[in-house]
């Protein structure tokens, strides 16, 4: 499941690429520039605006709630969707897929103890950042459990 979420949603944007998925942000304006994005990529649009209405080319999920609790909880109930199996697998600033680096080519890039204490780093090969399995990892699946998407 790919998404497509209106510029406000910024928050939700970057947990859903934490959590695996290809989630692409756009404003909302011209509405026509985003209809045809959703329909050529294929994406459920997800947006809090109230001028996006249904459409029979894709999907749209219009959120109620402002936390990004609430706006889960409404995708999986809406969606009858769960958490992609490959998290931690897209960077969440660019929404590109994250590539594997050998750990010695990060040394300088990275903190001593993070480089000592991990074994596993991936890059974004777009703004260059690297990744490793940090606390972020635990406060997002706590937030499965909360959920019941574990």
């Amino acid at each position: 499941m790919k998404f497509l979420l209106t510029d406000e949603l910024g928050r939700l944007a970057r947990w859903l690429r934490l959590m695996g998925y290809d989630a692409a942000q756009q404003a909302a304006e011209p509405l026509a520039a985003l209809y045809c994005r959703a329909h050529s990529e294929n994406r459920v649009v997800v947006t809090r605006h109230r001028r996006i209405g249904a459409s029979c080319l894709f999907r749209v999920v219009q959120l109620t709630g402002t936390a990004l609790e609430e706006q889960l909880a409404q995708l999986v109930r809406e969606l009858a969707w769960r958490p992609a199996a490959d998290r931690f697998t897209r960077c969440d600033r660019c929404n590109v897929p994250l590539e594997s680096v050998e750990k010695s080519t990060i040394e300088s890039r990275v903190p001593p103890y993070v480089y000592r204490t991990q074994e596993r780093f991936t890059t974004c090969p777009s703004c260059r950042r690297i990744y490793w399995a940090a606390t972020h990892c635990d406060r997002v699946q706590r937030l499965f459990e909360r959920l019941g998407m574990n």
